[in-house]
């Protein structure tokens, strides 16, 4: 099982509060999966979907049918994709620094019945979709010479994850 830390110095700012009825995080920006307010943003649409799967789905077709990825739908990509990988290999978020990701953690346990391997296939191609040029996230990340590398890798760690 491995950990997958939160970035060092881009840790989630927690000096801006907002009271959603999970997360109390605001002002999020670092490289990690979870480190953008869409990305908290689509964690609190999964916790309150009926039907999770649908909405991995939805976001992945949404995405690979794009010819240009916004970056809110490319950090639902990411987000679901990461999620995917918490169930089908163990992959563990939550840290005791970071315990606020211990939702993405216990997140099979409190969903038994989904089986989210059938959508690694499209997850991966999604994925590919976030790193490519037509992607508005992958443009603004590759304005930051300093932390795309860190960005970009963690991205391609998490296809070959989903890919294995």
């Amino acid at each position: 099982m491995e950990i997958i830390p939160l970035s060092g110095e881009n840790q989630l700012a927690k000096n801006n509060f907002k009271k959603t009825k999970l997360f109390n995080i605001m002002g999020a920006w670092g490289h990690g999966y979870f480190e953008d307010d869409a990305a908290l943003d689509f964690m609190q649409d999964i916790e309150d979907s009926e039907n999770p799967k649908q909405l991995f789905s939805d976001a992945f077709e949404f995405a690979i049918d794009s010819d240009y990825l916004d970056s809110d739908d490319a950090n639902s990509v990411i987000v679901a994709s990461a999620y995917i990988d918490r169930q089908v290999n163990g992959t563990k978020f939550s840290s005791p620094e970071h315990d606020e990701l211990l939702e993405v953690d216990t997140f099979p346990e409190r969903n038994p019945d989904i089986d989210f391997s059938t959508l690694r296939e499209k997850a991966v191609i999604a994925l590919h979709k976030v790193l490519d040029e037509s992607s508005e996230l992958n443009e603004l990340w590759a304005e930051n010479e300093e932390d795309y590398p860190a960005w970009k890798q963690g991205i391609e760690q998490l296809i070959e994850r989903l890919s294995a």
